[in-house]
């Protein structure tokens, strides 16, 4: 998209971080779809380092948090190889 200023998803939750985290506390759904190989890991790392950012946790509790939205289907993907 012309004029927007990240190139790839990851990198639009990155610049987006405040505004992600906010949605995701006031119970905010992520679906992701595409690239399963790339994007789909990049995305899940982009949102493990805004929780890291903004609780100061370490990688392990924030894969915990990931794989708590998915438990209660806030996070799902649809990816493909």
């Amino acid at each position: 998209m012309t004029g927007h200023p990240a190139r790839f998803v990851q990198n639009a939750i990155a610049h987006a971080a405040d505004t992600v985290w906010q949605a995701i506390e006031d119970g905010a759904y992520i679906y992701v779809c595409g690239d399963g190989r790339r994007m789909a890991p990049a995305v899940r790392e982009a949102l493990a380092a805004i929780h890291r950012q903004k609780t100061g946790s370490d990688d392990e509790t924030a894969q915990q948090w990931l794989a708590q939205l998915e438990a209660d289907e806030r996070y799902q993907q649809d990816v493909f190889a």
